[in-house]
């Protein structure tokens, strides 16, 4: 360990360390000094920690010299000492003490709807999140934003949201939110193995437009939530009422020609349904009464919502949702015996995925998985049969809901470099 020496020292120090390529100490940005308190400074830079208030004084005074009194403010906060203290007691304790408070600083860029950030981050991302927290500190200088004023925190959000969506020049003329799904969605056509960089790699280009909405996308789905509508009283056993059951099997032809079904197992395609919409939140049990949330009204008013869940349930997790992408992509291609289906899903899975008792998955362990994805897309009406079951197709429906779903997977944030 060094001594920091002198006052100027320790500013040439700070300067040399915080602007390695030179520039006044106005341009540095609040994260860039909240991470230097809270991280670099405890890890990284060399000094004794007795040596940390003189230190963090000197680059506040820096600071305020240079019309910085916010970020000057974060080297003798209360927060910034409570997490010098946590880093001495363990690095565990630093750890989470650091993303405690970078959770909670005004310029950290909030997730919204259009975009969660990664934990993991291409350039494209690092670069536009680094802006939209220097978005966010030139907002809460010019007051713009005011934290604990009515209404911030949505605020925040729309401010960032409609940086988003406009061009940059750092993203030659995109917009952020494109540039970074762009480079999501190459690092997603990356992932190893073999098998599935193929796969992926043959949908990217499919994948940089959005598909359009179809007005009746998911329309069982649909049905099912506006015939619950503000509730429906379930039966003894907390099936759906046999009315409804009976409705549902007329008007998709979901029965035995002839036949009426008494309950809704009976009826496999409605017990998908109303499994999902449980799960998605859509709709809600209280005691025997089944009726909408409020989530589940706002997706009946907004198709594009609807699909997206839809689409989303659909796919699944985790190896579920990995064997649905092959599933998928070989559906978009046309037409497909069930056989032939298994075949394209099984070459994903025979590669990337092992049994619990350490074995390569066999054709009837692809189908049974394949399954979990089929039936749940004959209920939403994403999947059509020919030929006495032999044979699967996309509906046009289907085909958006398949687009919006993969789409989704390749945009979503990463949690690992190769996730």
């Amino acid at each position: 360990m060094t001594r920091t020496g002198n006052g100027g020292d320790v500013r040439d120090r700070l300067l040399g360390w915080l602007l390695p390529d030179g520039g006044p100490a106005g341009s540095l940005a609040q994260e860039d000094v909240e991470r230097f308190c809270w991280y670099e400074l405890p890890v990284k830079w060399t000094a004794e920690s007795a040596e940390y208030p003189h230190i963090l004084t000197a680059l506040a005074e820096l600071l305020d010299d240079a019309g910085r009194p916010r970020a000057a403010a974060v080297c003798t906060s209360e927060v910034t000492r409570e997490i010098l203290d946590a880093w001495q007691h363990s690095p565990d304790q630093g750890r989470a003490a650091y993303r405690r408070a970078v959770d909670a600083s005004p310029v950290t860029p909030p997730d919204t709807a259009l975009l969660t950030w990664g934990a993991v981050m291409g350039i494209d991302e690092a670069v536009a999140r680094s802006n939209a927290s220097r978005l966010l500190e030139q907002a809460l200088d010019d007051g713009v934003l005011v934290p604990g004023a009515r209404g911030y925190a949505t605020a925040r959000i729309k401010h960032v949201e409609r940086w988003l969506t406009t061009p940059h020049p750092a993203h030659d003329g995109r917009t952020p939110l494109d540039a970074v799904h762009s480079e999501r969605r190459r690092t997603w056509a990356k992932v190893p193995p073999a098998a599935r960089r193929r796969l992926r790699g043959a949908l990217t280009d499919l994948l940089s437009v959005a598909p359009e909405v179809p007005a009746d996308t998911a329309e069982p789905l649909r049905w099912l939530l506006e015939s619950v509508g503000d509730g429906v009283t379930l039966t003894q056993a907390g099936y759906l009422p046999r009315a409804l059951v009976i409705e549902a099997a007329e008007r998709y032809d979901w029965y035995l020609p002839g036949m009426v079904p008494r309950t809704e197992y009976d009826v496999a395609r409605l017990a998908e349904l109303h499994e999902l919409a449980r799960a998605a939140r859509l709709l809600a049990k209280r005691h025997r009464r089944l009726a909408l949330t409020a989530r589940g009204r706002q997706h009946l008013a907004d198709p594009a919502l609807l699909q997206a869940t839809a689409a989303r349930a659909w796919f699944g997790d985790g190896v579920r949702a990995e064997l649905a992408e092959a599933a998928a992509a070989a559906l978009l291609d046309g037409e497909l015996t069930l056989d032939d289906l298994t075949g394209a899903v099984h070459t994903l899975a025979a590669e990337a995925f092992t049994l619990a008792d350490g074995g390569t998955p066999r054709p009837d362990d692809t189908r049974h998985f394949l399954w979990q994805w089929l039936r749940p897309g004959e209920a939403l009406g994403f999947l059509a049969y020919r030929d006495r079951r032999r044979s699967i197709s996309l509906t046009p429906t289907g085909r958006a809901a398949a687009l919006s779903a993969l789409r989704s997977r390749a945009h979503a944030p990463r949690t690992a470099p190769w996730a």
